[in-house]
């Protein structure tokens, strides 16, 4: 009898969630697509503090070392650690990928594992990051299980943060699949009227924000403050948006999630947002408008919120 494979894949969780690290959702083994040899796993994941012990993203498996998949944030700085059990080793994968992620930043992370190609991938924003490559291909397999998947806390607690978007494949997503889900999820997505965004200084990766501090240096000064609000609409509150890359692969012009751009004062024909990299007393950084130096530090990311 002739087998053919057949390609499966479920979201799991759409919108996004909030999480603690004791919250925890959860998934039988028997609502997952089936998978025979191989799997991967697609999310969106904002954490909004680190913890002090390990933290769980997802781990599938009932027991603490029944884990394939299962993918870890380290203790204190949040590194990615991606494991899966094998017939050799219950506790295989990679230890720790970079400095960790950043707090209160959108990432997008794809975990994909093969027994045929013995190798673990790990990719972030659709970047290739990380890989696991079993040495003994002959004796050495990766051991699937039946258990459920969890998605926060398991046998560890979970994360402090929120998550979107989770899907689970029944095949290795190749790098071009992986980059094809991150622009539908985290790319793909115009900027409309009525669309709720935070802009994100890209040197830094600092959100723009405001603590209603109110600076005076002066009445002729006004237009160089850090913020200022006004009541009246005048011609000193035109702006120009230029977008300095478009990494979609049509341009209709419009204002897309993800888009770097800079926001240029049409008075002056200043690149007039403008932060450095020197932080205040309280881990923050002043944001002025008089749209001197480096260009890096005029740039400010999209992200729909």
């Amino acid at each position: 009898m002739i087998k053919f494979a057949v390609k499966e894949w479920a979201e799991l969780i759409s919108d996004p969630i909030s999480f603690g690290e004791t919250d925890q959702r959860s998934f039988k083994h028997t609502d997952l697509p089936a998978v025979n040899d191989k799997l991967s796993l697609t999310l969106r994941l904002k954490l909004r503090r680190h913890s002090s012990d390990w933290a769980v993203i997802f781990q599938k498996g009932t027991e603490h070392f029944i884990r394939t998949p299962a993918l870890f944030l380290t203790a204190n700085k949040s590194a990615l650690h991606a494991r899966f059990t094998g017939n050799w080793n219950r506790n295989a994968g990679i230890n720790e990928l970079g400095d960790g992620l950043l707090l209160n930043k959108w990432y997008h992370l794809t975990y994909t594992l093969s027994d045929p190609e013995k190798r673990l991938d790990i990719y972030i924003d659709g970047e290739w990051t990380g890989f696991y490559c079993i040495q003994d291909v002959k004796t050495q397999k990766v051991a699937f299980n039946d258990g459920p998947l969890y998605i926060g806390r398991a046998c560890h607690n979970g994360f402090n943060g929120e998550i979107s978007n989770v899907r689970y494949f029944n095949w290795r997503l190749s790098p071009e699949e992986v980059k094809e889900d991150f622009f539908h999820k985290f790319q793909k997505k115009p900027i409309v009227y009525g669309s709720r965004i935070a802009l994100v200084h890209v040197s830094t990766e600092k959100y723009l924000s405001t603590k209603g501090i109110k600076y005076y240096i002066g009445p002729q000064n006004q237009q160089y403050m850090v913020v200022t609000l006004c009541q009246d609409i005048n011609h000193g509150d035109d702006w120009l948006i230029r977008r300095y890359n478009s990494t979609i692969s049509y341009d209709t012009g419009h204002l897309m999630n993800g888009d770097i751009i800079g926001l240029f004062h049409i008075n002056t024909n200043k690149p007039a947002l403008y932060s450095h990299p020197i932080l205040l007393g309280d881990g923050t950084q002043e944001v002025s408008c008089y749209g001197e130096g480096d260009e890096k530090y005029n740039k400010w990311r999209i992200e729909l919120i």
